[in-house]
């Protein structure tokens, strides 16, 4: 456990004062910068240093040279290195991600305590966002690779969105590559199943498949799209491609489910039945990122001009008696 000093240095062995404690992670904490609440600390464990501090440090400077020509504020990535009291790199600082998890967003109860006023043109607006700043990282040629709605931000009250949890991102700079060593199965595509994740080379196929398990969860509030088939759970699912929402529907969970489910677009759930299908054994048969861009733009469209349904289906709303395509 890391008992931090008060005070750590920058690179120019400025005394900057930590304020509390934010949040502990699997490889350290953050904590708040006293003099800069726009700023934060990540402080790596006295383990994770003993054991990987050199490598972590030279992935954080490669991040730093990369962030000067291609990152936005969007991405908390990293700015400045860190040392404690000995002059020791032990993490750096990067800006302060503001607004509430998307995971409470992807989630049938709780984002109508922390989204007031949600409905589908917001969820929309947040998709479409996220889905450009993964472009921006792909064209700096930086893959995700862990996909978590825990490490996206979405502030209720605009479109604005933040990815933090950047450290662990997949790049490559002046022919060295850094991987993603972690990830999540359920997220993950076939491809990269039961492989080291420190082995893992994400491609932008392989990670429009991850990008759209997110989409999916947001549109359909939490739920996973290989949940609830033939009993198995979401990764053996994933594995042979038994999308529930396949073509037939046979397995669509009722009720609220299906309607939210029957109110999306037909060429949203054109996409996500090709990619959750036949994409899950074919990369090449996945949507792309600029494929999802456009069909939620039209979607936006659609729902501004009262073509599509903005309401969202949640459990203990009376049920309409029909599933509405439009207005």
């Amino acid at each position: 456990m890391v008992t931090p000093a008060l005070v750590v240095r920058d690179s120019q062995g400025k005394e900057r004062r930590l304020g509390k404690r934010l949040e502990r992670g699997g490889e350290g904490e953050i904590f708040a910068l006293r003099e800069r609440p726009d700023v934060i600390v990540k402080w790596y464990y006295p383990e994770v240093l003993d054991r990987r501090g050199e490598e972590l440090h030279r992935k954080v400077e490669a991040m730093r040279i990369l962030r000067d020509a291609h990152m936005t504020r969007d991405v908390c990535w990293p700015l400045i290195r860190v040392f404690d009291e000995h002059h020791r790199w032990i993490g750096f600082a990067m800006y302060r991600a503001r607004g509430v998890k998307m995971s409470f967003l992807a989630h049938a109860l709780l984002y109508q305590r922390y989204f007031p006023g949600l409905d589908r043109r917001r969820i929309v607006g947040y998709l479409i966002r996220f889905v450009e700043i993964v472009q921006q990282l792909h064209e700096a040629g930086v893959c995700i690779g862990d996909y978590n709605l825990n490490n996206v931000f979405c502030v209720p009250s605009s479109d604005q969105v933040t990815l933090i949890d950047c450290d662990s991102y997949q790049l490559r700079l002046d022919g060295t590559f850094y991987p993603c060593p972690v990830g999540s199965p359920d997220m993950t595509p076939k491809e990269h199943q039961g492989v080291s994740f420190r082995h893992t080379i994400r491609t932008p196929r392989s990670e429009a498949f991850s990008l759209a398990i997110v989409l999916f969860k947001c549109l359909m509030l939490g739920r996973h799209p290989y949940d609830i088939v033939g009993g198995d759970d979401p990764v053996r699912n994933l594995r042979r491609g038994n999308f529930a929402y396949g073509r037939g529907q046979r397995d669509v969970p009722q009720g609220v489910w299906y309607e939210l489910w029957q109110a999306l677009p037909d060429t949203l759930r054109d996409m996500f039945v090709t990619t959750f299908t036949v994409g899950a054994d074919a990369p090449i048969q996945r949507s792309t990122l600029p494929q999802w861009h456009a069909a939620l733009s039209d979607y936006r469209e659609a729902l501004a001009a009262g073509k599509q349904v903005t309401y969202l289906a949640t459990p203990g709303r009376p049920q309409r008696s029909k599933v509405l395509h439009a207005r």
